[in-house]
């Protein structure tokens, strides 16, 4: 009862230890705690304990070496799924303020959504005012031209970097001027 005192009070004190005029110096063996610390990786795995997939280095910002069903065995498949990736969250974190910003403004209810498009008398309507363009076959034929020539002129790019970051075609904030700050928003943008 009396050793484990001891012990725990030179783990706690070990300058105790280190004076030769210590009462408590002697044969008392401290407890390692290097055997747990020797264990940790400092790489994040998807799953502990499970090898991470050979076609995932860790060189991406986000890679954790999780794809379970080997989907992205192929480099042009893990490509276009980064590129994929990136594009559906830019256009889920500009959902979120379209989604917040009329509510808090009193201007509609994100569960009155549909009523903010309801066609009356074929004219197109937007938070209850007129649409311009008139009818909704109208604006939509505009929209899907309009997404058409933007995913063109992106497709046209074969650097896959410019794809998905700025720095390529459309760069009006000069993102990618440093690329240690264009490093640290790749993180940050997968991160969230």
């Amino acid at each position: 009862m009396a050793s484990a005192g001891l012990r725990s009070c030179a783990v706690v004190f070990p300058s105790l230890l280190s004076s030769s005029k210590s009462q408590f110096t002697g044969s008392l063996a401290l407890p390692s705690v290097a055997n747990a610390a020797s264990r940790f990786s400092m790489s994040a795995e998807w799953m502990p304990g499970q090898p991470r997939p050979p076609h995932l280095d860790g060189s991406a910002p986000g890679d954790f070496g999780f794809d379970p069903l080997g989907l992205g065995e192929l480099p042009e498949n893990l490509e276009r799924y980064k590129e994929s990736e990136l594009i559906h969250c830019r256009w889920a974190m500009l959902a979120v303020p379209g989604i917040l910003v009329p509510e808090a403004l009193g201007l509609g209810n994100w569960v009155k959504a549909q009523e903010w498009a309801a066609v009356p008398g074929g004219q197109a309507t937007y938070l209850g005012n007129p649409v311009p363009w008139g009818t909704l076959p109208t604006i939509l034929v505009i929209e899907f031209v309009a997404i058409a020539f933007v995913e063109h002129q992106r497709s046209m790019e074969k650097d896959s970097e410019k794809k998905k970051y700025p720095g390529g075609a459309f760069d009006p904030l000069g993102f990618s001027k440093d690329p240690e700050k264009l490093k640290e928003f790749k993180v940050k943008e997968i991160k969230n």
